[in-house]
């Protein structure tokens, strides 16, 4: 499976320009921001820091990576930009939470309660 490449442009214009106000964290490889491309699909953009150690080759090996391990409880991964100096990686965006709601959705809070005044029933009194 190859992954489909963006331009710069599209990337700049979903992120607004790297604004910062559309920054959602750091990592090894660089920073990571969110974006909206034109058709309104959300976006994470993993941007390669000139700091990163990353290389070109390690660059490869995870886009080629990204591409193989496609799952459905993984983020989606729509693309790469290798392009002038800039080299990314384009995922679904994923808000906080989607994950663990996800996976744990059955642990909702009627549950939780539920659960709770269930278990003080055990409870002994001394």
């Amino acid at each position: 499976m190859e992954l489909p490449f963006f331009d710069v442009a599209t990337i700049v214009r979903a992120t607004n320009d790297f604004s910062s106000d559309k920054k959602l964290g750091q990592g090894g490889f660089g920073p990571v921001y969110r974006g909206t491309l034109g058709d309104g699909q959300e976006i994470a953009v993993k941007r390669l820091s000139e700091a990163s150690r990353q290389g070109s080759e390690e660059f490869k090996n995870e886009v080629i990576m990204c591409a193989k391990l496609q799952h459905r409880n993984l983020v989606k991964v729509l693309g790469c930009c290798i392009q002038r100096e800039e080299k990314m990686l384009i995922y679904e965006y994923m808000p906080n939470k989607s994950l663990d709601t996800i996976l744990f959705g059955m642990f909702s809070k009627k549950f939780e309660t539920q659960l709770y005044e269930s278990l003080n029933l055990f409870q002994v009194q001394i």
